[in-house]
């Protein structure tokens, strides 16, 4: 697959693009996003499905100027999809001649189970594991489904309910409310039964916009991808907004540019998520576009990430991880730590995925500078670690690498994380336990060890000539308990 690729999605709404750069065979990065709300089905609906020719022009436009940035970029490929509102246009073919012609640029016209399925592998692939869920992508066009089982996509569906498709219809026309759901619950009849469940991924701007809305001001982090807030708490709310008169939607904060079809959204959503019968939301903010692009850099391997791969964290290493050797001995012995230390720090094991991840991750920060490593670390993790890690996950890495220096971490300074955070013991011995073995390998050599506790001493052995460096960082550690540390060769 090409180093940098380019993935264009024509949708009801809008055009966008993501440009995604690969930093090793698996691992990848987005370096560049653009977006242009050309609308390119306003006027379709109520013209028998006609694609309208200012809309064509702004499409257009948009395309070209797309292609532009991807040769800036060094594409070597450009994957471009159109969706409901292309496929269903009367005139698709008049559209897809004009933009090879005009912006040089071919478009496959995807169905949609494809499309569903697409939104499918990309929440598979880059959210934290779900046995169980249904995926929901609310276009302007259509909605698309996917039933997601044990790790695989199992089932897709489309349905020719989309936000802009209300709007024209209905909203736009001033039919009565009950036509307009009698519409919708009409459609979610083809929904089979086995697509039932308690958990909905949703997908695309509306459902993001939705979460937003969601998301308390007080909450810690403002990425949206991977939230999760519980459905049936907030369904009065989204009964009303869909109710709402568009003036009165200020009041809910909603961006400009998505007023005008935001009541069409929630509507679609609530009854979606009421007749499913579910119970728990988590939001995504990867879709069609990274699911085509994963589609083509793992065609040879089912469309899944090997076992135990993460693409956010191998792309961390590929390009801030300056000391690969310095990096895998402070995982290993920070393994090595935890176990012999269990008996006193009494922690889950299920932290310790989280210990190895920081372990491997805590030296990134230096690659932007040696001072402050610690923070531009936690920088990095805060903002780049987001594929496959749920929010807590996400912080607590950051926080052990951010106080695994001399000095313990105090309440008051986790501050407004800490409801995401576990108890401050546990984050007091993880960061302990990578302080130590920052320690132990302050020469940046390998250096091999064993660890046994006993009569409240960690005794640490190695093969090696005990580094002066070593002991003299070792005696200046604050410690979360009383212990001695005895290092002997």
């Amino acid at each position: 697959m090409a180093k940098i690729t380019a993935v264009i999605d024509i949708g009801s709404n809008s055009v966008r693009m993501i440009v995604c750069k690969k930093s090793s065979r698996f691992a990848f990065s987005i370096i560049y996003e653009a977006k242009s709300r050309v609308r390119i089905s306003e006027g379709c609906y109520e013209q028998d499905n006609l694609l309208q020719e200012k809309a064509i022009d702004r499409a257009i436009k948009a395309l070209k100027d797309f292609v532009k940035i991807a040769n800036s970029l060094k594409c070597r490929k450009i994957l471009c999809v159109a969706t409901s509102a292309v496929r269903d246009a009367s005139n698709k073919a008049y559209f897809i001649n004009r933009v090879k012609k005009e912006a040089k640029l071919n478009i496959k016209v995807i169905d949609g189970s494809k499309e569903a399925y697409f939104g499918g592998i990309a929440t598979l692939n880059l959210l934290p594991k779900q046995n169980s869920a249904i995926t929901i992508d609310i276009g302007g066009g259509s909605t698309e489904l996917a039933k997601i089982s044990n790790g695989k996509v199992i089932d897709t569906i489309s349905l020719k309910v989309g936000t802009i498709r209300l709007k024209e219809l209905f909203y736009d026309k001033q039919r009565s409310f009950d036509e307009l759901e009698k519409f919708i619950k009409t459609n979610l009849k083809d929904i089979p039964d086995h697509f039932t469940d308690s958990v909905a991924i949703v997908i695309g701007g509306t459902a993001r916009a939705i979460s937003k809305l969601i998301m308390p001001e007080s909450y810690p982090l403002k990425t949206l991808h991977a939230y999760e807030y519980d459905f049936e708490k907030n369904i009065e709310l989204f009964e009303s907004i869909s109710k709402e008169e568009i003036l009165k939607l200020k009041k809910y904060n909603i961006k400009k540019h998505r007023i005008d079809t935001f009541r069409e959204g929630v509507c679609i959503f609530v009854n979606i998520l009421k007749f499913l019968n579910i119970k728990k939301v988590i939001t995504s903010g990867v879709g069609v576009r990274e699911g085509i692009y994963l589609q083509d850099l793992l065609r040879t391997s089912g469309y899944r990430f090997p076992a135990n791969f993460n693409p956010s964290f191998k792309s961390l290493c590929d390009r801030f991880l300056m000391n690969e050797t310095y990096a895998n001995s402070l995982r290993v012995n920070s393994m090595k730590i935890f176990d012999a230390l269990k008996q006193i720090h009494k922690i889950d094991d299920k932290y310790k995925n989280e210990l190895a991840i920081a372990s491997k991750l805590l030296s990134i920060g230096s690659s932007i500078s040696y001072y402050r490593q610690n923070e531009h670390s936690f920088y990095l993790i805060i903002n780049s670690l987001n594929y496959g890690y749920t929010h807590k996950e996400k912080l607590l890495i950051a926080f052990i690498t951010l106080y695994q220096n001399k000095k313990l971490p105090k309440e008051s300074e986790l501050g407004e994380y800490l409801p995401l955070l576990p108890k401050l013991d546990n984050i007091r011995w993880l960061s302990f336990i990578l302080a130590l073995c920052k320690c132990l390998h302050k020469n940046l050599t390998k250096g091999e060890y064993s660890f046994k506790f006993e009569n409240s001493t960690l005794f640490i052995t190695t093969n090696n000539e005990v580094d002066y460096l070593s002991n003299e960082c070792i005696k200046e550690l604050y410690k979360p308990y009383p212990i001695a540390i005895i290092i002997k060769s």
